[in-house]
């Protein structure tokens, strides 16, 4: 979390609505949309988001569309803050579980990197890199428009 104090957008608090109520735990949602609890809680409890309210998915039919956009990067991030979040509230042994799934989850990512550039030169792989970066970007300005001038 990066302030006590924050303001954010309607699009954030529709997506976190969305999340939690496809089944994301209110801690995971503040996590990953850098919210507040007591102000998602408050949010929840002022806008009717409950979960009982949604239609339950049959036993072993759960979307898992929810995490699309994250990769083994994304992953490992996250367990690596968690690591630091352990270690500063003094819980060793959290600390050390998170410690060993990012490092688990880093190892992962490059291994799947190796494999998905063997045989290419490192031009190869940066031109590669780069026609990703460039398309995530197009596909997010078709989304969200363009960013806002500086």
């Amino acid at each position: 979390m990066t302030d006590a104090y924050r303001i954010r957008e309607a699009r954030i608090w529709a997506q976190a609505r969305a999340d939690y109520l496809s089944g994301l735990s209110a801690e995971a949602v503040c996590r990953r949309h850098d919210l507040g609890l007591s102000a998602f809680r408050r949010r929840a409890r002022k806008y009717g988001w409950r979960r009982s309210d949604q239609v339950e998915p049959p036993p072993g039919e759960l979307d898992l569309n929810l995490y699309a956009d994250l990769d083994m990067d994304d992953l490992a991030r996250t367990a690596r803050l968690r690591f630091a979040e352990a270690v500063e509230g003094g819980r060793a042994s959290d600390a050390r579980r998170w410690r060993a799934l990012a490092d688990e989850l880093t190892r992962a990512a490059r291994a799947f990197d190796k494999d998905f550039f063997r045989g290419m030169s490192r031009e190869e792989v940066a031109a590669s890199m780069e026609n990703m970066r460039r398309e995530i970007e197009e596909e997010d300005e078709a989304l969200l428009g363009p960013p806002p001038e500086d």
